[in-house]
């Protein structure tokens, strides 16, 4: 698979993630799907553990095309990038790939919508929320990569 490949392919996430996206697109007032769903993702590549797309019954929701979701260029190149090095093996094929994405995209939103309750449905103390996420995983990954060296 080359970027090319991945940034023409569909990617869609459960029904009821997907649900939540929209609510968080409205709620954040983000123009585009893609908004939620990158937020999504990053979230949940802040998480260690392996995602698990559960579809609960109700199937898949509505598709983003990979060249909306993940951009084009070195953006698509570090999100992939990123997306793999977490999943910690490179063999991937499409359909994988895209279910990698999914189960991170469902995830990541069921995430932000608790950090969006804890924040009081405030944007200021959601940002803020994010921000402390993002501190705690990048001090874990500094202290781990210094007990590597």
């Amino acid at each position: 698979m080359s970027l090319l490949d991945l940034a023409r392919l569909d990617y869609k996430t459960s029904r009821a993630a997907d649900d939540v996206n929209g609510r968080l697109q409205t709620l954040l007032a983000l123009p585009h799907r893609y908004g939620p769903a990158r937020l999504a993702i990053g979230r949940s590549l802040g998480i260690q553990s392996m995602p698990e797309l559960d579809l609960n019954h109700m199937g898949y929701g509505k598709a983003i095309k990979g060249e909306q979701l993940f951009g084009h260029g070195t953006e698509l190149a570090a999100w992939v990038s990123l997306i793999i090095e977490h999943a910690g093996r490179d063999d991937w094929d499409r359909r994988d790939f895209q279910a990698l994405v999914a189960a991170h995209w469902q995830r990541g939103i069921n995430f932000l919508w608790e950090d969006w309750k804890a924040a009081g449905k405030n944007f200021d103390a959601f940002v803020a929320q994010l921000i402390r996420h993002s501190e705690r995983t990048g001090t874990g990954h500094k202290a781990l990569r210094e007990t590597e060296a």
